[in-house]
C-alpha cells in the first residue's frame, strides 16, 4: 500500500493542477498616467527662482543666479496640493555668495537641505541674429544678454547707445559679448569713391566734384582731390558722399 505522504502529496498535485490558470493583467495607460500624475515634481528651476527672491531682498536688489551643489535637488509633492513649499531655514553670506536653505511642503512629510552659491550678474546688449559687415546696427537687432557681473569689463559694449547707430567691421554673430573694437561708425564715404565738395562764401555756396583718398565716416576730416584742380585738400564728412571743404574755400573754386 502507499504510504500516507505519497497519497497526500498526490493530492496536492491533483488540486494544483485543477486550479484554473489565470493570465496576468497588463497595467492600463490610463492607470499609470493617473499613478504619475497624483505626484509634482518641484525642481531647482522652481526652487531656485524662491531662492534669488530671498537673496535679493538681502543684496539690495541685484539680480544673481543661483547655482546649487550635489544633484537631486527637488521635492515631490501632491499634484492637488495648494501650497507647493516653503523655505522653512535660509541663510546667506554677501561676500562670498554661499548659502544653506532648507525646504519642505505642508503636503509632504519630505524635508530638502540645500547649499550653493548665488552668482550676481548683469545684462549687456547683443545680437539678435547675424550682422554683416556694412550693415548699420538699430534698436530692433538687439536683445540683452544675463551673464556673470564684471566678466566683461572693459573694452566690451555694455549700453544699447554704444550699439545703436554702429557699423560691424567684421561680420558678428547672434548672442554674443561685443568688443568695441568690433564695431564703428558706418563709413560715409569710401576710399577713391566720388563725393561732392562744398565749400561756403557770404553769400554763396561753392560745389564740385571730388575723389576721396580715404574712407570716412561723418564728422572724419580726410584727404579729398579736387578733379578739376587736381589739389588734395582737406575736407570734413558731414553726409553720404558729401564733404565740407576744411581750407580756404578760394582752393575749391580753381581750376
Amino acid at each position: 500500500m502507499a504510504s500516507l505522504r505519497t497519497l497526500l502529496l498526490a493530492g496536492i498535485t491533483a488540486v494544483t493542477l485543477a486550479l484554473p490558470i489565470v493570465p496576468a493583467q497588463p497595467v492600463s495607460a490610463q492607470t499609470k498616467v493617473a499613478s504619475i500624475g497624483a505626484v509634482r515634481v518641484i525642481g531647482e528651476r522652481e526652487i531656485g527662482r524662491r531662492i534669488a527672491e530671498m537673496v535679493q531682498q538681502r543684496n539690495g536688489g541685484r539680480p544673481v543666479e543661483i547655482h546649487f551643489h550635489g544633484m537631486g535637488n527637488e521635492i515631490e509633492v501632491p499634484a492637488s496640493a495648494t501650497s507647493a513649499f516653503q523655505v522653512d531655514a535660509f541663510s546667506y553670506d554677501q561676500r562670498s555668495g554661499r548659502f544653506y536653505a532648507t525646504v519642505s511642503s505642508n503636503a509632504s512629510t519630505e524635508t530638502l537641505k540645500l547649499s550653493g552659491r548665488a552668482q550676481a550678474v548683469e545684462a549687456i546688449p547683443v545680437l539678435k541674429s547675424r550682422i554683416a559687415t556694412g550693415q548699420v546696427i538699430n534698436r530692433n537687432d538687439v536683445e540683452w544678454l544675463q551673464v556673470p557681473a564684471h566678466r566683461y569689463g572693459a573694452g566690451y559694449i555694455d549700453r544699447i547707445e554704444e550699439l545703436v547707430g554702429q557699423t560691424p567691421r567684421r561680420a558678428l554673430a547672434a548672442g554674443l559679448p561685443i568688443r568695441s573694437s568690433d564695431i564703428g561708425r558706418p563709413e560715409a564715404i569710401t576710399k577713391n569713391g566720388l563725393v561732392t565738395m562744398v565749400a561756403q562764401v557770404p553769400g554763396m555756396t561753392i560745389t564740385t566734384t571730388g575723389r576721396a583718398m580715404e574712407a570716412g565716416s561723418i564728422g572724419d576730416v580726410v584727404q579729398v582731390m579736387n578733379l578739376q584742380s587736381k589739389r588734395t585738400i582737406q575736407a570734413t564728412v558731414t553726409g553720404m558722399n558729401l564733404v565740407q571743404v576744411v581750407t580756404a574755400p578760394s582752393i575749391i573754386a580753381s581750376n
